[in-house]
């Protein structure tokens, strides 16, 4: 497979837009028989018809989400309202894509009809093609939780690795859209499927800091709502925090998580939960995403060094990984997703992410990235099977 990557600060004029991003990939990259696109955009502009455009001119489909605070990433580092272009491009691999209709009303079906859809697609190309993993981009949707979007579709996929991202915007969380080709909205799921020969690598670091209270017991919750902890009211154990008591609003502008590790549910690896708010009543406290009982949690202050130095240990982790997998295979692509709490967390510091791709992936790997509202990436694979996990505060990479 190969890549190249194309950017434009053009947001208004989408036909110039759409110009100057085919151009720049034209001038990098010769097409092979099989190519597909991941466009990174903003909520504040017509992204949907530009992806259209870009699709018409380039042939290919044309898949992606939109970032939070205007942010993205790319080999070059850290930019602000700009779109970024991934191509994807193969004569030995397969690409096959397909959008949901609005989840709001039956998201289940929604989801199962987009799938059995990219599959149907994938093959009309090659009967014999199987997808090797899955590219998706979700929306948050009230009546679905994104737990549950990840479940659904690594179910249909017979639990195949699964990538991909919440869309994005200005921190309103009503504005993200969700895009394949010419259809976007901001209540829908794009897939897609990525087969023939590709060995996709996956790495996650959660956000970590200093920790101030000691880890505890879940010992009673219900979805995303962590009820008791060591069977207390759950508020009892976060007013522990500095700065946390009865007075307090809401919790997600302060800086800690929790951090979850259960053998049952996620195989031994940390996965991250941002807390939201709480009930005054009940003492339950709810989260941006499921929370087993029986899991362990613990509260970290965290800081904007704590992002840069958890961002370059996840790097190096990667590029290890890939000196590791031998010479027989060539990566060509890591795409980014990164929560944007931790763009929150590095404030002033915004550029260090970009920074640090910058000077540590070697210039013949495309890298792109996002801030996103929540990452899917599996915490472990074994042959073409993965635990496949949704994320907070957490910075994911697929590289292929």
């Amino acid at each position: 497979m190969r890549s190249a990557i194309a950017i434009t600060y053009e947001m208004d004029n989408i036909p110039a837009a759409a110009k100057e991003l085919t151009s720049q990939i034209k001038g990098k990259l010769t097409l092979g028989k099989n190519t597909a696109a991941i466009l990174h955009g903003q909520s504040d502009m017509n992204i949907g018809e530009l992806a259209n455009v870009v699709s018409r001119e380039l042939g290919c489909p044309v898949i992606g989400g939109t970032t939070s605070q205007s942010s993205l990433l790319t080999n070059d580092g850290y930019h602000e309202l700009a779109v970024t272009l991934h191509v994807l491009t193969a004569d030995d691999c397969l690409f096959a894509t397909a959008i949901s209709a609005p989840l709001t009303d039956s998201p289940g079906e929604a989801i199962e009809a987009a799938y059995r859809q990219a599959y149907q697609n994938l093959k009309e190309q090659d009967a014999a093609a199987e997808p090797k993993m899955i590219f998706c981009v979700a929306s948050i949707v009230q009546s679905i939780d994104s737990d549950g979007i990840l479940s659904k579709i690594s179910e249909l996929c017979g639990n195949l690795p699964v990538f991909g991202y919440n869309a994005g915007d200005e921190m309103e969380f009503c504005k993200q859209q969700v895009y394949l080709d010419g259809i976007s909205g901001g209540d829908r799921l794009a897939i897609m499927m990525v087969a023939g020969n590709v060995r996709p690598i996956f790495q996650t670091v959660n956000l970590a800091g200093r920790r101030l209270i000691e880890k505890r017991l879940i010992t009673k919750a219900r979805g995303n709502v962590i009820c008791e902890i060591d069977g207390r009211p759950a508020f009892d154990y976060i007013k522990e925090f500095p700065f946390i008591d009865s007075e307090t609003t809401g919790l997600v502008n302060y800086q800690f998580f929790v951090e979850m590790q259960s053998d049952i549910y996620n195989d031994g690896v940390p996965v991250s939960r941002v807390l939201n708010s709480y009930d005054k009543e009940t003492g339950e406290i709810t989260c941006f995403a499921a929370v087993p009982e029986n899991s362990y949690i613990g509260l970290l202050y965290c800081d904007g060094t704590d992002v840069s130095a958890t961002t370059e240990d996840g790097i190096k982790k990667l590029l290890e990984k890939l000196k590791a997998a031998g010479d027989d295979y060539e990566y060509s692509t890591v795409v980014i997703a990164s929560c944007n709490l931790r763009l929150m967390f590095l404030a002033d510091l915004k550029e260090s992410e970009g920074k640090l791709i910058n000077k540590l992936f070697p210039s013949d790997l495309t890298v792109s990235g996002l801030y996103v509202y929540g990452e899917m990436a599996p915490t472990s694979v074994k042959g073409d099977r993965a635990v496949n996990r949704f994320h907070n505060a957490t910075c994911a990479f697929c590289a292929f």
